[in-house]
């Protein structure tokens, strides 16, 4: 079956500044307040502390959405992504409980949204403990419907089972096959031997 490859749209990767500038500007009103409260020395170090950590997650932002990427194959959904930790989540058709939806005000302005993918183990309210988050995706009750579509679809199933259980006997026939040419070697070595 064929490998539906997803990234991300370009405005998850600005809805993500935005965030960032909400949170520094907001970050930043509270320094200009605590200026007048606390000593100079102590106002400095602080507001220093939060630029060394506000700087690097304005650098993380595009580099984090270029390594994103989202796949649809025929053992599940999988999930790919890590700008300094590598992360690969793959969570298989048959574990798959739930496809949910959902959309901010921006992402609605921006015509995106989050498909959380649920397992039975993952728990909690709508998509807050979702086993995988595919965020930043148009289109997104297609593919919603292309994932059911497979999970009740028990080829999907059928063919991850039998291509595991063909692999089980591919490798017992090399390793039955590998036994048998053993065998024969010692077998011709003994005639050697015997026949001088």
């Amino acid at each position: 079956m064929s490998v539906i490859k997803l990234k991300p749209e370009k405005e998850q990767r600005n809805l993500w500044i935005i965030s960032w500038i909400v949170s520094f500007i907001t970050g930043s009103l509270v320094w200009i307040v605590l200026s007048v409260a606390v000593d100079l020395f102590i106002f400095l170090m602080a507001a220093l502390g939060w630029l060394v950590i506000m700087v690097p997650i304005i650098i993380w932002i595009p580099a984090a959405f270029r390594a994103l990427e989202y796949y649809i194959d025929d053992e599940g959904v999988k999930m790919k992504g890590g700008v300094i930790w590598k992360k690969h989540v793959t969570v298989p058709y048959p574990k798959i409980t739930n496809v949910d939806i959902t959309q901010g005000p921006l992402q609605r302005k921006y015509n995106i949204g989050t498909i959380h993918i649920q397992t039975a183990g993952s728990g909690g309210k709508q998509g807050e403990k979702a086993e995988l988050r595919m965020q930043g995706i148009r289109e997104l009750e297609r593919i919603r419907k292309l994932i059911i579509g497979r999970i009740k679809d028990p080829s999907y199933h059928l063919s991850s089972v039998i291509r595991k259980e063909e692999e089980s006997i591919r490798s017992e026939n090399i390793s039955v096959f590998k036994d048998m040419l053993k065998e024969l070697e010692e077998i011709k070595s003994l005639l050697k031997r015997n026949q001088r």
